[in-house]
């Protein structure tokens, strides 16, 4: 039984508490959580934090203190329990320069005034020494704004906040997202299938950042497959900002498309009702893994948007500029109608080699065992993989070289990733171009559990928790390879 990501997120949200200043232990006699926004208690330790766990960040200049907005938001707005929930998911910085008691900030509670003051600091520091204050800052994982907002219109609210985490940390959004929407969510589970549709309409357009992650965890514990189905596509209503949730939850579908074929189809139909370059994401990749001919020509249907009743589909029957993804797909699934296909030179231009090789090996399937220099000689994606990833260290240390050029030449992500796991589990080769390889293939909903588990052989007893973030598995990998001798 494979495990969705969603179900080890959900698991984690009762496991164990969101990473974050409520983590810290709290000393008797202490008085307790404030309702509203948890600030990051120590600026140093919060910066730390959100470099290893990979969460997003919201600083709040809250700088001047007499004037009217900054009054309202430092001590009614960040205290009310609606920003502290849509705050949760973040890592929460505030900005100020005074100083409000000895040990214990008043006008912040829950963190010491040094903490504020540093913030601001950094804040100007790195966007610009001019103070304005309010000013509200979502910064993503990595550092780089995601969201600026100056003064206080009535913009940022607790619906956008949540929409932002959505977009940014999928997997928080998820884990937060039943909180408060049980009564919601149930109803949704027990409504008639002919009324589904309109009411997730509603909730998705309305004003809950998190009306997607939700949904998903109504869809997580359904097992009827026609109400599953159903959710599916009831979530193509989705806001753009919460579309990074839906490719989360297709990942698995995407992935083996060959178990559950109509859920493939249907997350395929979805992405692309909600976000186009989503769906094309999608329909690529099923295209690549689908397990026959018929499962191909239902993805090319529905990324033609024709009905089962028109003439199957072809590369030219898709939107000029996505034949090309499309193309590439079938060509690697070794699909006749990449190989009969009439294209522009540019789509071939330097894979002359590669289309020649999909040509004689059309209508056959190569289950074989092949090693691994007879693996990089024929270049085929499937078996290629199989090969860099089964090989022993000495063995990809004998063809070091051609798998370090393959980096750079190959087409197909996945044979990229197993070429560049192989090369750190032999210790050679290029630790940069590994590190950027590995790290992609981490940050990359649909890739990251495929490599996680690979990386399980190369990191041994060194490797995370296997639901940890991404920029955990990352650095464990960094430690490794910079540590090495070479």
């Amino acid at each position: 039984m494979r495990w969705s990501p969603l179900l080890v997120a959900l698991a984690a949200l009762f496991l164990a508490p969101l990473v974050g200043a409520e983590d810290e232990p709290k000393s008797k006699g202490l008085e307790p959580d404030p309702v509203g926004i948890r600030w990051e208690r120590d600026f140093t330790v919060g910066m730390e934090r959100a470099a290893r766990t990979g969460r997003p960040m919201v600083f709040c200049v809250n700088a001047l203190e007499d004037e009217r907005a900054n009054q309202q938001l430092g001590l009614e707005t960040y205290r009310s329990a609606a920003w502290g929930e849509a705050t949760r998911g973040y890592l929460a910085f505030v900005c100020n320069p005074g100083e409000h008691g000895e040990e214990s900030c008043s006008r912040y509670p829950g963190h010491a005034c040094k903490a504020h003051r540093e913030a601001l600091a950094w804040f100007l520091t790195r966007f610009g020494s001019e103070l304005i204050s309010p000013q509200h800052v979502i910064l993503e994982p990595d550092g780089d704004i995601a969201f600026r907002k100056e003064y206080y219109t009535g913009v940022v609210t607790p619906a956008l906040l949540e929409n932002y985490l959505s977009n940014l940390a999928p997997r928080t959004a998820y884990a937060r997202a039943a909180i408060g929407r049980e009564v919601a969510m149930k109803a949704l589970a027990k409504m008639p299938l002919e009324e589904l549709d309109a009411h997730a309409k509603v909730w998705l357009a309305g004003q809950d950042g998190l009306a997607a992650a939700a949904m998903l965890g109504v869809f997580d514990e359904c097992r009827a497959a026609d109400r599953r189905l159903a959710l599916i596509r009831a979530l193509r209503h989705t806001h753009d900002l919460q579309v990074p949730v839906l490719r989360m939850a297709a990942e698995e579908s995407i992935l083996y498309p060959e178990d559950q074929p109509a859920e493939a189809l249907a997350w395929i139909e979805t992405l692309f009702a909600a976000e186009r370059a989503s769906g094309v994401w999608a329909a690529t990749r099923v295209l690549l893994r689908a397990p026959d001919e018929a499962t191909r020509t239902a993805v090319l249907r529905r990324w033609a948007g024709v009905g089962a009743d028109a003439a199957a589909p072809d590369i030219g029957d898709l939107p000029e500029g996505e034949r090309p993804h499309a193309y590439e797909a079938l060509l690697l699934a070794k699909d006749r109608r990449a190989l009969t296909a009439r294209v522009p030179a540019d789509w071939t231009s330097g894979r002359e080699a590669e289309v020649a090789r999909a040509q004689r090996v059309s209508g056959r399937t190569s289950g074989s065992t092949v090693d691994l220099g007879s693996a990089l000689v024929s270049g085929l994606p499937g078996p290629l993989r199989a090969a860099l990833l089964r090989a022993p260290e000495e063995t990809v240390r004998e063809h070091v070289d051609a798998i370090v050029a393959g980096l750079g030449t190959w087409r197909a992500e996945r044979v990229r990733i197993a070429g560049a796991i192989a090369l750190a589990r032999a210790r050679s080769g290029p630790v940069p171009l590994i590190l950027s390889i590995v790290g992609s293939a981490l940050g990359d909903p649909l890739e990251s559990n495929d490599t996680k588990r690979a990386l399980q052989s190369v990191l041994g007893d060194e490797q995370p928790e296997f639901d940890d973030a991404p920029t955990t598995w990352y650095g464990a990998l960094e430690a490794l390879l910079q540590g090495e001798d070479r």
